[in-house]
């Protein structure tokens, strides 16, 4: 049996460059109560490039996971 995590369903999302649409990276951060706008306020150590790009593993480090 295998089980999928949260983070490998963001990550099954993303294309082949590992950047989530603009919608998709909108969604992941609302279910936690964020926006685009507030990953540019705040990058929490992640590379800016990377959440600028939207980058899935960036916005995974930067919500916490």
């Amino acid at each position: 049996m295998t089980f999928c995590t949260f983070e490998d369903s963001v990550l099954d999302h993303a294309d082949h460059n590992g950047n989530l649409s603009h919608g998709d990276a909108q969604a992941l951060l609302a279910q936690h109560g964020f926006t685009l706008a507030d990953t540019y306020a705040d990058n929490h150590g992640v590379s800016w490039c990377h959440l600028d790009e939207r980058n899935a593993e960036a916005l995974l480090a930067w919500l916490g996971y």
